[in-house]
């Protein structure tokens, strides 16, 4: 879990079993990103303005110091790298950015800048898809999910809600859920169609006005639910998703102050809560 904002910004590393913190390193800058290798040996984590990627060994349950994937200077210079993406088979690794707005592919074995695309506006995040041919990215200042084909670096792209932030990827790869923050709303895409199936409304009742700020998404290990942060309503929106297409509300489940992501781990809902555990 990263800890990002105005005080000291932090990295935990937690047992989601136990529930335990197993380490906490300070991290100077950060904001969104993190991700795991396949083996669990390393973990990567977006260094905001300081426009680095931090990989962090795991050992012993610590996390030990970082070596960096360098995106350029440190601010004023504009890049801030937001979601990362790994392609370990391929040695490679995505990064999106949401202050130079581009896609940054490096090679993990030498720490070389492979890559870098012009996505048009600013990025939230990124995901392979399972057979990693495809990255799906959130254009957070375009309203746009754009896919990349890894092969061809080719862009095709897809209107979605207003400022697209998290995505989530079924196992199959073929549904994905995209988070809209400024629309309280949820749009669900067949990827194999690349459209919109249907975009379900998270905020409290059908009329509400924008301000649920919807910005988190994962699916339940079944597959069936759909849990949704809203950060603005202290909750997360709960939707069937058993038949993509013909989604329907579950209800809600109270969290604390300001849900800013979700995360399933067996049958247990993880929440990060952005201001606390009750709101003032």
């Amino acid at each position: 879990v990263t800890n990002n904002g105005q005080s000291v910004q932090s990295i935990q590393l937690i047992n989601p079993i136990t529930e335990k913190i197993l380490h906490t390193v300070t991290i100077p800058t950060s904001w969104y990103g993190l991700q795991f290798s396949t083996n669990e040996k390393f973990l990567y984590a977006s260094g905001g303005n300081d426009n680095w990627i931090l990989r962090y060994p795991i050992l012993n349950n610590k996390m030990n110091k970082p070596d960096t994937f360098f995106l350029g200077k440190k601010w004023p210079n504009r890049i801030s790298p937001t979601g990362i993406a790994l392609d370990e088979a391929n040695h490679k690794m995505y990064v999106v950015t949401k202050d130079d707005n581009s896609l940054y592919i490096f090679n993990i074995q030498t720490k070389a800048i492979i890559n870098k695309i012009a996505l048009g506006a600013e990025a939230y995040t990124c995901v392979l898809s399972p057979d990693h041919k495809q990255l799906y990215i959130s254009l957070w200042g375009g309203d746009k999910l754009v896919t990349v084909n890894t092969t061809t670096l080719a862009q095709t792209s897809l209107p979605v809600g207003d400022n697209p932030n998290e995505i989530c990827l079924s196992k199959s790869g073929r549904f994905l859920y995209v988070a809209n923050a400024n629309d309280n709303s949820v749009s669900v895409i067949d990827t194999k169609k690349n459209a919109v199936i249907e975009t379900l409304n998270a905020a409290l009742y059908p009329d509400a006005v924008v301000g649920s700020t919807s910005n988190g998404v994962a699916l339940s290990e079944d597959e069936k639910q759909l849990y949704i942060a809203n950060a603005d309503n202290n909750c997360l929106a709960v939707f069937d998703v058993k038949i993509p297409g013909a989604s329907k509300s579950a209800g809600y489940i109270p969290t604390g102050w300001f849900p800013t992501n979700v995360k399933v781990i067996g049958k247990k809902i993880f929440v990060t809560n952005g201001k606390g555990l009750s709101s003032m």
